[in-house]
């Protein structure tokens, strides 16, 4: 916390000299708060608005299980002959947008003319999470030919939802998961601790000695390995009883929350919030601001297998094993070796041991103790002013929040803001209630408030301008006197919108320098405008702490959203 809070006086300084920040953006945290207050009884006024609840869609199994349409995700290699497999296929050896390993392999591949049986064969691949691709598979909601996950967990998690796998390769290329530090970081690490374990490393997190960013586990293959061998380091004869949930709750207290990708957890390290994160090799080397960071492998190789699944035939299967064929020539592995593979293979990994079934309890024990114990307080910000009136963004947005609700731990804490212009901010659900007694307390987010929430979200309307400052700001203060009933709890902000503020009697500067003074981190979900510069300020405020964006017009909204919510709500 003492380097985070150095490191933001750091920026704000940097940011006032350079003319960026100005003045506003030097603010104490006390400061921030006077000003908030004051901006609260001169300049934001709110409207509190009662709504019916709407059990309708809360814990139905639309809303638990559903998944994105699977067009979201493209083929970045489309085969064509009279016999082509479909492959799932991790996002650190192929995506759509960037051509990766697996793809240059893919395209060789069918030029090669390859036959079985006569027949010409290709391959199909289709780039996405390997979590993703796991809720696309237990769910049977779409089961491809093939997949090939970063590592073999996946592959024991399909087999306990009871999906038949068949193991064609088990090592296409070389990889590992493994912890990062930057250079002054480790030297400090060795000669305190003198090697890199999970134990030793939990004991320098505990201490104070490094600060550990993380991703996703129910998306993040790297993310799921530590949260098993951070599982194990905390009670080995019995990681899953109550000695090693006590101490993983205590050790996630001290860590940030996890980021959804790789790629936000490199934008958190870039701002010096992190002096280690957890990644492979083969994403280490597409990231030149690491290029100096030290890595360690720990826990299991992430040497991306490949499993026939359930209905490939006897014929797709001969297809599969000559693809595993071409990739493991030294031809394709010394391509792979150029974009980061077979880096440390003197590490042959370590045994985790976890079944299917106790990698998904393990899954249940970081939702359930992600935030350390401590509450999380949660305020909503949606934009209904007159351009979000189209099917594609303020529909689409309400559809997204009702669908995350089972996402949600239901011991945090949320509210709602509806808003479009300065005399139209509602507090459609406000985090505080009254008790039988006239006390006040926070309202858990439980199968009633889930209920009152969705009635909130259902009754939105769009019409009018748009005072995004003076609703960020009505919220910040929302969430403020809410931490009064839990000093302990942490404090995110969610902002749907589609373009820059108007008619707002609050400015941008004066809003920046409330957030940078009270640390708050803000998340952006957009609906982007005709002129995409509109989005700038708002970007600008996702930055200033922990906070990330959600492109929803080119990102699947629903999906995106969900995993938001399980990461920070």
């Amino acid at each position: 916390m003492k380097r985070l809070i150095c490191f933001l006086l750091t920026i704000v300084l940097l940011g006032a000299l350079a003319g960026c920040g100005g003045a506003e953006s030097l603010l104490s945290e006390a400061d921030a708060l006077a000003k908030l207050d004051a901006y609260m009884d001169k300049k934001i006024s709110t409207n509190i608005v009662a709504h019916d609840s709407d059990t309708s869609w809360v814990g139905s199994e639309e809303s638990m299980n559903e998944l994105p349409p699977i067009e979201k995700y493209p083929f970045s290699v489309e085969g064509t002959s009279a016999i082509n497999v479909e492959i799932f296929s991790s996002t650190e050896k192929s995506d759509a947008k960037t051509d990766r390993w697996f793809d240059q392999m893919a395209r060789e591949f069918n030029a090669a003319a390859k036959e079985v049986n006569g027949r010409r064969v290709s391959v199909s691949i289709r780039p996405m999470s390997s979590g993703l691709a796991l809720d696309f598979i237990q769910t049977r909601t779409y089961i491809p030919t093939a997949y090939t996950p970063s590592n073999e967990l996946w592959g024991r998690m399909i087999e306990a939802k009871g999906i038949r796998t068949k193991l064609i390769e088990q090592r296409l290329t070389g990889n590992t998961a493994g912890i990062m530090m930057e250079p002054n970081a480790y030297k400090d690490y060795i000669d305190k601790y003198g090697e890199v374990t999970m134990p030793k490393v939990m004991e320098a997190v505990f201490s104070g000695d490094i600060d550990l960013g993380h991703t996703d586990p129910n998306t993040s293959s790297t993310g799921l390995v530590f949260l098993a061998l951070e599982l194990l380091a905390s009670d080995s004869n019995n990681p899953f009883g109550t000695t090693a949930i006590e101490k993983f709750r205590q050790f996630q207290k001290m860590t940030p929350a996890a980021s959804p990708t790789t790629a936000e957890l490199i934008k958190v390290a870039d701002k010096g919030i992190l002096n280690a994160i957890i990644m492979s090799p083969s994403e280490w080397s597409r990231y030149p601001t690491l290029s100096k960071w030290v890595f360690t492998p720990l826990g299991v190789r992430q040497d991306s297998p490949l499993y026939a699944l359930e209905g490939a035939s006897d014929e797709e299967q001969e297809v599969l094993k000559l693809f595993a064929e071409y990739c493991k020539q030294q031809s394709s592995q010394n391509a792979a070796n150029s974009l980061g593979f077979n880096q440390f293979d003197d590490f042959w990994g370590e045994d985790i041991g976890f079944s299917g079934s106790e990698l998904f309890s393990a899954q249940d024990i970081w939702k359930k103790n992600k935030d350390g114990g401590d509450p999380v307080i949660s305020v909503i910000v949606m934009d209904c002013s007159g351009s979000m009136d189209t099917p594609d963004r303020l529909p689409k947005a309400k559809r997204a929040l009702l669908s995350s609700i089972p996402h949600t731990n239901e011991d945090n804490y949320i509210g709602l803001i509806s808003y479009s212009s300065t005399d139209r901010i509602n507090i459609d659900l406000p985090l505080v209630k009254q008790t039988e007694t006239g006390e006040l307390e926070l309202a858990r987010f439980d199968g009633k408030r889930q209920a009152m929430f969705a009635g909130a979200v259902k009754d939105l309307k769009a019409g009018g301008a748009t005072a995004t400052n003076s609703a960020i700001g009505a919220a910040l203060h929302m969430a403020k006197e809410a931490k009064a009933l839990a000093p302990n709890a942490k404090i995110r902000i969610l902002v749907f919108t589609d373009g820059a503020t108007n008619m707002d009697q609050v400015s941008f500067g004066e809003i920046e320098g409330i957030v940078h003074g009270l640390g708050i981190p803000i998340y952006g979900v957009f609906f982007m405008p005709e002129k995409p510069s509109d989005m700038d300020e708002l970007i600008k405020l996702t930055a200033i702490n922990e906070g990330y964006t959600i492109d929803a017009d080119n990102e699947d909204v629903v999906y995106k959203l969900q995993g938001l919510f399980r990461i920070e709500l």
